[in-house]
């Protein structure tokens, strides 16, 4: 029988023919070991400062937890605020905003000449409530007296001494004059008297200056009210 070898030549010639081909099998090894090595090294270094990242946020939330809670209670203690200075404006408060509306009554009760009485009269807590008067006179002579002698106060100076000053008219409107319809049950003889209606409002004088008038006549001091004045008011009614 006749036997064939068929290995190659250089397993035939050498002993060792698979060391290279086991060194390069090493070689790859070693090479895909260290590759992988390095890889899990780079995803350790990323855990690594993620991990500090999350522990500097804890320390950092922790130190921020006592300002945190004063921030809970922030809307009370502006709540608590608001009230103080609520209570610190009512105390300091000026002493002519406590008595505007006595000053405005005793103004009109000074001013008011005789002849002229009021029927009604509303006073606003505030100067943008302003006032609402009804009120008869024996004439419309009377009645434009009486609403000159107001509008005056516009132009009238400042006295330190007696803040009723210190509070003048304006924005003055009379809405008409007319005689009463029906009489009044308790003083049927006043039907026969003109009725009117003056609206307006009333001001603080800020500085010792006084303001002009609605007329835009110039400040100074309330003038008498001239007889002239009185019958030109009076021809316009």
């Amino acid at each position: 029988m006749i036997k064939i070898n068929l290995c190659p030549i250089d397993e035939l010639e050498s002993q060792y023919w698979y060391v290279p081909d086991l060194a390069m099998a090493l070689a790859i090894a070693l090479v895909s070991f260290f590759g992988v090595q390095y890889y899990l090294g780079s995803i350790q270094d990323q855990i690594d400062q993620t991990t500090a990242q999350m522990q500097s946020l804890t320390e950092n939330t922790d130190k921020l937890k006592p300002d945190l809670e004063r921030f809970k209670n922030l809307s009370k203690n502006i709540g608590e605020l608001n009230q103080k200075l609520t209570a610190l404006k009512a105390i300091t408060v000026s002493k002519i905003a406590k008595y505007e509306p006595v000053i405005v009554l005793e103004h009109f009760q000074n001013l008011k000449p005789e002849g002229v009485w009021l029927t009604s009269l509303k006073i606003g807590v505030t100067q943008a409530d302003g006032f609402e008067m009804k009120g008869q006179a024996l004439d419309n002579v009377l009645t434009a007296e009486f609403i000159t002698a107001v509008r005056s106060t516009g132009s009238q100076e400042l006295d330190q001494g007696d803040i009723r000053t210190a509070v003048y008219f304006d924005h003055l409107v009379l809405e008409g004059t007319q005689v009463a319809l029906t009489a009044p049950p308790d003083f049927p003889e006043l039907a026969s008297y003109p009725e009117f209606t003056l609206k307006g409002t009333f001001q603080e004088r800020q500085s010792a200056a006084a303001p002009e008038g609605e007329s835009g006549e110039e400040t100074g001091a309330a003038a008498p009210v001239s007889e002239v004045r009185v019958r030109r008011d009076a021809a316009r009614l």
